[in-house]
């Protein structure tokens, strides 16, 4: 860590990433956990020491969530809040615009003793479960990239605000001003009858945010609904009135993914303008010209904390790595006899080989079996276990495409003998991209899933 907050945000980020590679049950929490292996012991060192461990456990209960929810929310205020969230639409991490929608939520949650469904979760009134646990540097990570959490979450919220109390809190830049805008526009100027999927993809195309996710349009989109600036009239927002977690559930068909006020809303309805001049007071809402010029982002775009994450990624995922294979090996397409290496998850390898080749529809496959073997680095020829890797129910093949074009797949090997296997042959086999390989391989080690 270099102490730029940032550049330390988006390093947790790029561990986490690393470490939840592989997971296992932790029968303790009834969560997935990361399971970490020599190949990724520095990356849950790198968390630790930031204070987030890739095994930290938040438990809850339903009360103990509100009154959390209500502690933390109450340190706000509506104008700083909003100036939070506009922050965190560019300059500063996005889990600060969880803050204006845990302050609303404080504020207007009514106190109430747990209500389940008929099936017993979770709260009808805040959707809160009795109790639970959340994985909590994942929930930390997944607000960094993610927003604030959905459908007004309470436990989560708690657990953001928390993790923002003792941060210094953002100003928003001019062109953080200038993003909260032009998301207004682009929804202001949909055509009518315009949903929510649309909505989204209209965010997207216009690349406000310094990422093309469409889930990052999607969740400022929720956000901007939950607090009540994109929702009809006989379905609003936190800034309008409390609605209970089972009003906000409900759905025009089953089809519907997002929670009211999304859910009911279309272009047709507008935006909430008094909503916006409410909750956004002192910030100009108008619209802005989306082709003229737009104020210089501070950071840079590929600079901001999800921005730059892709970089990081690459750069640890390239440290004390080698894929480098002898010049014997060869190129060129897939001949029977080559030994392959896929990349799985939890930075391990597994091994193939390929007992044919064929012509599908114009396209070259190669018939690939699995041998046995997990390796937590990438193997060389001499680690080559000539043996079947079965499934469980016999032993397994597939046709697929590509395995000369499919990255993190790698031939190692050529001129092998067929694998031993006491075992008959496979029979029949699907068609599938190389790429599906890493997938696959759950079939012969279930622990890979």
């Amino acid at each position: 860590m270099d102490g730029d907050p940032r550049a330390d945000a988006t390093e947790v980020m790029a561990r986490w990433r690393r470490v939840e590679r592989r997971t296992a049950h932790d029968p303790g929490s009834g969560l997935r956990l990361p399971d970490v292996t020599d190949a990724t012991r520095a990356d849950a060192d790198v968390l630790a020491a930031a204070g987030h461990p890739h095994d930290a456990v938040h438990r809850y209960t339903h009360d103990g969530a509100l009154a959390a929810l209500r502690d933390a929310g109450r340190t706000w205020d509506l104008p700083g809040a909003a100036a939070a969230w506009t922050a965190g639409l560019w300059s500063a991490p996005w889990t600060w615009r969880s803050a204006l929608t845990g302050h609303l939520l404080a504020t207007t949650l009514p106190g109430h003793a747990y209500d389940p469904y008929p099936s017993g979760s979770p709260c009808r009134v805040c959707g809160a479960a009795a109790e639970g646990a959340l994985a909590a540097t994942a929930e930390h990570v997944l607000r960094l990239g993610g927003g604030a959490p959905i459908d007004g979450a309470v436990p989560e919220h708690a657990l953001a605000l928390a993790g923002l109390a003792d941060l210094p809190r953002p100003e928003p830049t001019e062109h953080d001003r200038w993003t909260l805008r032009a998301v207004l526009t682009v929804l202001r100027a949909l055509p009518p009858g315009t949903r929510y999927a649309a909505a989204r993809t209209a965010l997207t195309r216009a690349r406000l945010l310094d990422t093309s996710a469409p889930h990052a349009y999607g969740a400022v989109l929720e956000e901007l609904a939950l607090v009540g600036a994109v929702a009809p009239t006989a379905h609003p927002g936190l800034a309008v009135r409390w609605s209970d977690y089972a009003e906000r559930d409900r759905r025009p068909s089953v089809r519907v993914e997002v929670q009211a006020p999304l859910a009911w809303w279309s272009s047709s309805d507008g935006l909430r303008e008094d909503v916006l001049e409410h909750v956004f007071t002192g910030f100009a809402t108008g619209d802005v010209d989306l082709d003229g010029p737009r104020p210089t982002p501070e950071p840079a775009r590929g600079a901001t904390v999800v921005g730059a994450l892709p970089a990081r990624l690459r750069a640890l995922d390239r440290t004390g790595r080698t894929t480098a294979v002898p010049r014997s090996v060869g190129d060129g397409p897939p001949a029977v006899g080559d030994v392959w290496a896929v990349r799985v998850p939890g930075d391990r390898w597994v091994t193939c080989r390929v007992a044919a080749t064929d012509v599908a529809g114009g396209r070259p496959y190669a018939q690939v079996e699995m041998l046995a073997g997990v390796h937590d680095a990438f193997p060389a020829a001499a680690d080559v276990d000539l043996r079947a890797q079965p499934r469980r129910d016999g032993r397994w093949h597939a046709w697929v495409h590509s395995l000369d074009r499919t990255p993190h797949v790698r031939r190692i090997a050529q001129g092998t003998a067929a694998p031993a296997s006491p075992l008959p042959p496979a029979t029949g086999a699907e068609r599938h991209p190389a790429k599906a390989l890493a997938h696959l391989a759950g079939w012969c080690w279930p622990e890979l899933v």
